[in-house]
């Protein structure tokens, strides 16, 4: 077996090729529904100002994005990669590195591992394979600690330096030779330092199935936003009233614990659609589904009770007659 390496300190430039994979669309920009947060700014001129504000070593603020699931987060991460790129005067987005929260994400995950690789010509080798955060490390990024809620605290403490002051981590899966391999024996843990040009930013869902409670010492690290469903922003992507005003009410309900399940933003855009190109008994059907059966007589009662299926039948009707001359 032959033993092979192409390290990530090879990894300077965040046009890479080999980071296309991880850029986000362009494209998105133009999806994308900003909203105004108080103070009277953009979300995205909100974000850009803590992502130009360093500290004395260069970096910028750690940010954490706080709300309901399907209210933008990860969209919003992707657009700043997309903004970030352009005042740079990059000619592609930057990478987003996503960390998953889950029970499962190990330093492995973050940190990378030696692991086996057969080539084209059938031969296997030991290569390096490199871990999300030693990614982001290496060129300016964003690293996105996605429900970072979600992961257990062993993950977050690992990432503390990371995230702090110190903005390195050690990695002790991969040994380095201070002497270039000149001594023998000389062989020490990696230590990386975070590049200044990436920008940590993380988000979670509070009080959800399977969320553990955050370490204060983690959480200190970050500038918190909160980033719940925004009514002008939901207007635009939904238009139907109908549908607003379902969403409206349900949304109480949780407030209320009626229900538990959360109603996002994208869950009523399905609805919406699914009325125009399912028919709207198929399309209340498949909405309703997604509650627990514990919860969906309660849905259908508000579903009744703020009249949605009539209201809805007309726009549908509204929507789908042809106009005359």
């Amino acid at each position: 077996m032959t033993i092979i390496d192409r390290p990530t300190s090879a990894l300077t430039d965040p046009m890479d090729p080999r980071l296309d994979a991880y850029r986000p669309d362009p494209a998105i920009e133009t999806r994308y529904q900003s909203r105004v947060v108080p103070g009277g700014k953009r979300d995205i001129d909100l974000l850009l100002h803590f992502w130009a504000q360093r500290d004395t070593n260069g970096y910028s603020q750690n940010v954490m994005l706080v709300g309901e699931t399907q209210s933008g987060k990860t969209m919003l991460v992707h657009v700043l990669a997309c903004r970030i790129a352009r005042h740079l005067g990059l000619p592609r987005p930057l990478p987003v590195f996503t960390l998953s929260g889950s029970a499962g994400v190990t330093d492995y995950d973050m940190l990378g591992q030696p692991t086996a690789y057969t080539d084209p010509e059938g031969n296997e080798r030991i290569v390096w394979l490199p871990g999300l955060v030693d990614l982001a490390a290496r060129v300016p990024s964003l690293l996105y600690l996605d429900e970072v809620n979600m992961m257990p605290e062993r993950v977050t403490s690992t990432l503390h330096p990371v995230c702090d002051d110190r903005r390195t981590f050690v990695n002790r899966a991969r040994a380095i030779s201070p002497s270039g391999g000149t001594v023998p024996g000389d062989m020490m843990p990696e230590q990386v330092a975070v590049n200044t040009g990436t920008w940590i930013i993380g988000s979670y869902n509070s009080g959800y199935r399977g969320a553990g409670a955050l370490n204060e010492a983690f959480l200190n690290r970050f500038r918190h936003l909160p980033w719940d469903y925004d009514e002008d922003v939901e207007k635009k992507l939904i238009g139907s009233p109908a549908v607003l005003l379902l969403g409206k009410a349900l949304r109480e309900a949780r407030a209320l614990r009626v229900i538990s399940t959360p109603v996002g933003t994208k869950a009523l855009i399905n609805l919406r659609d699914d009325a125009m190109t399912l028919g709207l008994e198929a399309a209340l059907w498949v909405f309703t589904g997604m509650f627990p059966p514990t919860e969906r007589g309660r849905v259908q009662a508000i579903i009744d009770d703020r009249s949605i299926t009539p209201l809805l039948a007309a726009e549908v009707r509204a929507a789908t007659t042809p106009t005359t001359a």
